[in-house]
Formats: C-alpha cells, sequence, structure tokens
C-alpha cells in the first residue's frame, strides 16, 4: 500500500489539463470522462485508453472504478462573466452530478473547479446549495480562489476550488510565484514573452501549424514547456479579413475594445474578452476563446495561435491537439493550466501520506501497549 501510486479519475475532463498535471506529479490514471468528441479525440491520443467519451448526466448507469482522488471541472458557461446567464440553463445541473458521483465513489479526496462566479451568481444560490450538501456529506472541505500565475502559469487566471477529504481539513498548495520575488519568497511570474518569444513567426491562413524550433529556448518556462519535444504543432494562424485586420491594428499594447467602440457599428460596447492586445513583460490574459477571439499577440497583428494559447495555459509542446483549429482553441482554452493542477496534485499527495503516516504511526503505538 505505501508505495501504490495513488490512483484519481478526471469528470468533465476536457482535453486533459488536470490529467497532465496529476500525471505529472506521478499519480494513477484510472479514467478520463468527457461528452465533447474532438476533446476526447485530444484526451485518447495524449493519454491512450483511459478516455470514456460518454454523458456523465446518465451517471446513474455507470460503474465507477474505486479511486483515492476525483477531480472535475463541470462546465462554467452558466456562472461564467461571458455572455448570458440563465439559471435553468441545463449545464448548471451537471455540478450536482459531480458531487453525485463523489457520493457514489466516497474517494479519499476531491477537487472542483469552475470560475469565480460560481460563488456569486443567482444571488448565491449554487454555492449555498452546495454548502448544505457538502456539510451533510461526511467530508471535511474548504474553498478558495487561486490565481494561476502564482503557481507559475504565464497567465492571470482565477478560478474557484473546492477540496473535499473523508479524514482531514484540506489545505492549500503553497504559492510558488508572485509579482515581485525579491519582496516574497519563491519566483517572479512568468510573463507572456517568457512562455512564446521562442516561437517561430506563423503564416497566416496556415491550417497545418508544424514547425521545428528555430530558435533555442529564451527562458526557463521555454525549457521545461519544450522537454521531450523535438517539434512544434498546432501553431495555427487564422486568416483575417481585411475588417479584422484593422481592428487588430488599432488596439495598442495592453489596450481592448475601448479602441474600437463607437469606431465600427458592430461595436457598440465594450466586452471582456474582446481585442485585448497582450503586454509581453507580465503574464497573459486569461486564455479564452470567445466571439472568434483571443488574445492579440504583442508584436504581430494577429491572434494568438492555438500552440500560443496551449504556452500561456502551461500546456508541454509535447501534448497534441486533435480537430480542427476554432475546436483546438476550445479544447485549450476551457483546460485547468497543468502547472497549476500539478502544484494541486502535489499538495495533496503530501497531505494524503502524512495523514497515513500518522495512521500508521498510531496503530504501532497501540500495538506496543
Amino acid at each position: 500500500m505505501k508505495n501504490r501510486n495513488l490512483s484519481y479519475i478526471d469528470l468533465f475532463a476536457g482535453a486533459g489539463g488536470w490529467s497532465v498535471g496529476f500525471d505529472l506529479a506521478e499519480f494513477e490514471n484510472v479514467q478520463m470522462y468527457d461528452i465533447n468528441s474532438s476533446a476526447c479525440e485530444t484526451a485518447e491520443f495524449n493519454f491512450g485508453q483511459v478516455v470514456k467519451c460518454c454523458d456523465l448526466s446518465s451517471h446513474k448507469n455507470f460503474e465507477f472504478p474505486a479511486v483515492d482522488i476525483v477531480i472535475g471541472s463541470p462546465p462554467c458557461q452558466g456562472f461564467s462573466n461571458e455572455g448570458g446567464k440563465r439559471i435553468d440553463d441545463p449545464r448548471n445541473s451537471l455540478v450536482w452530478v459531480f458531487m453525485d458521483i463523489i457520493e457514489k465513489i466516497r474517494p479519499q479526496f476531491w477537487v472542483f473547479e469552475n470560475v469565480p462566479g460560481f460563488k456569486r451568481s443567482y444571488k448565491g444560490k449554487f454555492s449555498q446549495e452546495m454548502a448544505k450538501r457538502l456539510n451533510s456529506s461526511g467530508y471535511q472541505w474548504r474553498d478558495y480562489i487561486f490565481d494561476s500565475a502564482n503557481f507559475g502559469v504565464p497567465q492571470h487566471r482565477k478560478r474557484f476550488f473546492i477540496f473535499g477529504c473523508r479524514d482531514f481539513l484540506p489545505t492549500p498548495p503553497i504559492l510558488t510565484h508572485n509579482s515581485d520575488a525579491g519582496l516574497f519568497e519563491g519566483e517572479s511570474f512568468v510573463s507572456l514573452w517568457d512562455a512564446i518569444s521562442d516561437l517561430p513567426i506563423p503564416t497566416l491562413g496556415d491550417r497545418v501549424g508544424e514547425f521545428l524550433y528555430s530558435n533555442s529556448p529564451q527562458s526557463k518556462y521555454q525549457k521545461l514547456i519544450r522537454r521531450e519535444s523535438t517539434k512544434l504543432y498546432n501553431h495555427t494562424a487564422q486568416k483575417h479579413s481585411k475588417r479584422v485586420l484593422e481592428k487588430i491594428k488599432a488596439v495598442p499594447v495592453g489596450g481592448n475594445m475601448t479602441a474600437l467602440v463607437n469606431t465600427y457599428k458592430e461595436n457598440v460596447v465594450k466586452y471582456e474578452g474582446g481585442y485585448r492586445r497582450a503586454t509581453k513583460d507580465r503574464p497573459s490574459y486569461t486564455a479564452y476563446w470567445t466571439r472568434g477571439m483571443t488574445s492579440i499577440h504583442p508584436e504581430q497583428d494577429r491572434f494568438l495561435t492555438p500552440r500560443e494559447c496551449a504556452r500561456v495555459q502551461s500546456f508541454p509542446d509535447k501534448f497534441i491537439f486533435k480537430g480542427n483549429t476554432i475546436e483546438n482553441y476550445t479544447q485549450i482554452c476551457n483546460s485547468v493550466p497543468p502547472l497549476l493542477s500539478f502544484s494541486i496534485a502535489k499538495s495533496i499527495k503530501e497531505q494524503i501520506m502524512a495523514c497515513r503516516e500518522v495512521s500508521s504511526l498510531g496503530k504501532k503505538l497501540i500495538a506496543s501497549y
């Protein structure tokens, strides 16, 4: 038992951001579940036959494996600031599917992830119901909001997490990065340029996106992300229309849709996630794909490629995304950043192992009397 790798399943797994981090922390990946066929294709290509492409709303008909940990990210669209929110969005009910599966499997530890809006949306209805359910579940739990930049991911991405454990009150992972390493312990934030400066300039309209590396790694982060990779994939750039290109050129570094509002008839309001040009020397904006857009490159007049978004999310270059370019953007930007997942996985392992050591010591002491 002592040398056995801790096992997990990944619910609403998407392309597998959670699983990249847990595998890196040497957990045993028993099963991944998702309904999206292109995400499942990507996950199966990278993880093998552990992927089950299915609708988890039919979970009552499933037999789930017994595992130590369950991780998962039920759809967040109904709680997000982007787009219209409806309390009756059927995707919202999938948070209860997640909890049903937890109660069915009864793992030692589990982690739930969603957008920060989960806690406040609909006057807190879902978070209050969740708290009530958790308080009677037999699990000790805490909730947190983490910014991925604090864990070595080159973007500011705040997300809501709940940690639950049967045997002890869970604690959060230690923050490893901050805005000024001279004032605090740890390293400085990883900037956007730390993440993507070594990548070749893509051709607009290229749908292949395969490149040999033309430069050596320019940063510690690039060395890490290029490990075990000899070639770049998914570095495809959109062929922008004249009108879109005109808008992109109008946005200054660090700017956003404010530069476009009332200049174009279709842009009468500013909305988050629209036409934002990233700044090189800071962590990127949150990786997003909305209304056919992601962040604008800081030097080139184009949106970031899927591979650049993958770098921003901390996916290793050896991780290849399947499907078309739009599906690639969606898979990447909907994922939990692997380096954040890795930090959480390491923390969970340390807590479980410490608990087991205490339990073992207690049994030895009792036996000695």
